[in-house]
């Protein structure tokens, strides 16, 4: 009964109110005709489910072993292992590989390891833009023949999946003077990055119908956050940066070299086009042909009089597609170059700098001014350029809505990408989300960092300093552990917030617990139910994020004192 109650006691007592209000919450959930579809619709629960989370648990943990052992012959390898541990550890990472064997070679014939596949292909390839996923009955599925050919393809990876367990295993029984060469080093590293790349896919990649809907909140969540922890950590690192002479020098010339280059992108020759044909339909626009020069013609600005309604714009892949379906009257003008225009009536003529030529002198002078400016303020003010851009990427990022940054970089920004690598860079929804979370919680991240590496004691960094420790050594073995040990409570803090804001991404349709949320609503007319549901998902989330981050600050810090 004492166990029970301090246990009870070791609780945060917002869990507690959580714990004796559950059976409540679950019986008004189970007795409802409403609530239990909004609970599932919202988490993203399929068909299936069950058989899908036990195959995903199965696959994670197939990796998992795999990664264990490898790690385990690794240890072998190092000069000052023990002999009498290096026997143990291989007899143990044997053992690994043969239940990795096992089990690989079981789920990879299981007749439920198609639904499995089927459920992550699904929810991978987006709807909007894929050939291969249709609707039946309100449910989005595979194209049968696409479906048959990813099932042939799957199943052979699963094969050598199989196959490469079974190679494993043996070389793993190998003598150990063939593991302690280069070629075995390698090997093993190898066999660790293979087993840690496909756990990674399985768990923080591949989308099963399991709860698709709270997957993608929480690895968006995940990826966000270590993201915004990296990069705040570089922000914060570059603060601390001492003025150098060289470094202004460095970047005056450098930006001195970008704006050359820009200026000589801007004299480069313009490409001479021309409108042909008549206005009575559509007009005919190439692809690469500059935004400004489409819209001039989309309203009809190259007029005198400009006419009631926009002109219809149809987009061309190539000039070969132009001129035949101008011939063919499917359009009835085109915007063309000067020497393919033929024996077509020129309606109006301008010239234009290509779209890359233009890129690349706009991408280059803004960095290169960009550069003069840091060089310039940092010159003033006694402080390394990199500082200066350091506190002006922190003070601004912090000045905008975190919407606004979802929505800037989800749209515009990541669709000047676009079309300045051609269409090359085309981000999915998702990423577009996580770099934007990643970008706006840097920057407070970046303080908090800041002040835990201020918290560490300047004695032990001069003491470092005095024993001819490198710099970067100094930053990983002293001052950036115990920095994150002091902040590790507002670090958490910005965990949770993460968490909650990646409902934001939704705005961007990506379909995490708020657009799915959103999504029964709308085709159900209920409110409450959907809503609430969402809410108590994302109550129950931080609640165990909190009960982690404690019990993480409690370990790390036990015995400390700030």
């Amino acid at each position: 009964m004492n166990a029970l109650v301090n246990w009870l006691r070791g609780i945060r007592s917002s869990n507690l109110v959580f714990l004796i209000s559950a059976p409540v919450i679950i019986w008004l959930i189970a007795t409802s005709r409403n609530y239990g579809p909004a609970l599932k619709a919202v988490l993203g629960i399929e068909e299936n489910a069950w058989t899908l989370l036990g195959l995903f648990l199965i696959c994670a943990v197939v990796w998992i072993i795999g990664g264990i052992a490898s790690w385990r012959i690794l240890r072998t390898l190092r000069p000052d292992e023990d002999v009498s541990a290096i026997a143990i550890d291989r007899r143990s990472a044997a053992m690994w590989f043969a239940l990795q064997m096992v089990v690989a070679g079981v789920i990879a014939y299981l007749p439920q390891m198609d639904v499995y596949l089927v459920s992550v292909v699904v929810n991978e390839l987006d709807p909007r833009s894929s050939e291969h996923v249709v609707v039946v009955n309100g449910a989005f599925v595979l194209e049968e023949a696409f479906q048959a050919q990813m099932l042939i393809n799957a199943h052979a990876l699963l094969d050598g999946i199989v196959a490469f367990s079974v190679v494993s295993f043996l070389w793993a029984l190998a003598p150990f003077r063939l593991h302690a060469t280069g070629f075995g080093r390698l090997s093993w590293y190898v066999i660790l990055a293979v087993n840690f790349g496909f756990g990674f896919y399985i768990v923080m990649l591949a989308h099963a119908g399991f709860a698709v809907g709270l997957m993608v909140t929480l690895r968006a969540a995940v990826f966000a956050y270590l993201g915004a922890a990296v990069l705040g950590m570089v922000w914060a690192m570059l603060s601390r940066l001492k003025p150098s002479k060289r470094a202004d020098v460095a970047f005056s010339i450098l930006g001195i070299m970008l704006v050359a280059l820009s200026l000589w992108q801007f004299s480069r020759p313009n490409e001479s086009v021309a409108l042909v044909g008549d206005l009575d339909g559509r007009i005919g626009i190439i692809s690469g042909t500059p935004q400004g020069v489409a819209d001039t013609i989309r309203y009809g600005d190259f007029q005198t009089t400009r006419p009631d309604s926009p002109y219809k714009i149809r987009s061309l892949a190539t000039l070969d597609d132009a001129i035949a379906l101008l011939n063919k009257g499917s359009i009835s003008a085109a915007l063309l170059p000067k020497n393919a225009v033929g024996d077509f009536p020129i309606i109006w003529e301008t010239d234009f700098l290509p779209v890359v030529t233009k890129t690349i002198g706009i991408v280059c002078i803004v960095v290169g001014a960009l550069l003069l400016i840091l060089a310039g303020i940092g010159r003033l003010i006694g402080a390394h350029p990199l500082v200066v851009f350091s506190d002006f990427f922190v003070d601004t990022i912090r000045g905008i809505p975190m919407l606004v940054i979802i929505l800037y970089v989800g749209l515009p920004l990541s669709g000047a990408l676009k079309s300045a690598s051609v269409g090359y860079i085309d981000l999915e929804m998702m990423t577009r989300g996580i770099i934007a979370i990643a970008i706006g919680y840097s920057a407070y991240m970046a303080e908090i960092f800041r002040a835990g590496i201020e918290a560490v004691p300047k004695g032990q960094i001069e003491a470092a300093r005095s024993l001819g420790i490198k710099e970067w050594h100094i930053a990983r073995f002293i001052i950036i552990p115990q920095a994150i040990a002091i902040v590790l409570p507002a670090l958490g803090n910005e965990f949770i917030a993460m968490l909650k804001d990646t409902s934001l991404v939704s705005i961007l349709s990506v379909r995490d617990l708020t657009q799915r949320m959103r999504e029964f609503q709308a085709q159900s007319f209920l409110a409450f139910e959907p809503f609430n549901s969402a809410a108590l998902i994302y109550v129950l989330l931080t609640m165990l994020a909190a009960s982690g981050i404690k019990s993480l600050d409690t370990m790390i810090n036990k015995g400390k004192s700030h």
